[in-house]
């Protein structure tokens, strides 16, 4: 009797024991599917917005919309401002005060990068292409300007340019746009490699589409 009675004690308690072990698993199993799925609804959401970002600068109902900026006067206006009351010492001695002024699209393309770059909702393989858009228009964006900037400043300290302040900004403009395209980081171009992310975004929201992988 009393080995029936433990051996029945050793069931009742290896029973009790796995159904445990079983509840948890289904549990644990159940909260990690809530939290991915919580995780995937942060993700898409991100991504939607993120498809907008991007894009939002080639929208022409945007307050970001590219015509609507003009980078070569922002910067030139503010350089003018400075030295027209230097003008003849500028000439005569051939110094120019220092420092430049970048225009603030380059300051917006920065913030966005680092921002993005650990951006944990966006999926690396579209995080990647992303980041290396935004580095290469940043660091081509700030080596146009300073080079020409600098250029630039040369001939106002020899006598050039004074007389067209107004204006200069129209061919500061053209040369800054031909070396952003050399670099294949004109205006279209970027549009382009815009939408190629954005295909890349619809490809990522079309595998989790059952009727599109069956």
């Amino acid at each position: 009797m009393d080995i029936a009675l433990k051996v029945f004690q050793i069931i009742f308690y290896l029973t009790a024991s796995i159904v445990a072990v079983l509840t948890y698993i289904k549990a644990k199993n159940g909260l990690l599917n809530s939290v991915n799925t919580e995780y995937q609804k942060k993700v898409m959401e991100r991504l939607a917005q993120l498809s907008n970002e991007i894009y939002e600068e080639f929208d022409p109902t945007s307050e970001k919309y590219w015509a609507r900026e003009d980078q070569a006067k922002e910067v030139l206006d503010d350089l003018h401002d400075k030295i027209i009351p230097y003008k003849h010492e500028i000439i005569t001695s051939k110094e120019m005060p220092p420092g430049v002024r970048l225009p603030s699209k380059f300051e917006e393309l920065r913030v966005f990068l680092d921002r993005i770059k650990s951006d944990p909702f966006v999926p690396k393989p579209i995080r990647s292409k992303v980041v290396d858009l935004l580095q290469k228009r940043s660091d081509e964006m700030f080596k146009a300007f300073i080079e020409e900037l600098e250029e630039y400043k040369s001939g106002l300290k020899e006598g050039k340019y004074w007389d067209t302040l107004e204006t200069n900004h129209h061919w500061f403009h053209n040369k800054i746009n031909d070396r952003m395209y050399e670099q294949g980081l004109g205006v279209s171009q970027i549009e382009e490699a815009a939408h190629e992310i954005r295909d890349e975004i619809q490809r990522y929201f079309e595998s989790f589409n059952p009727l599109k992988n069956s």
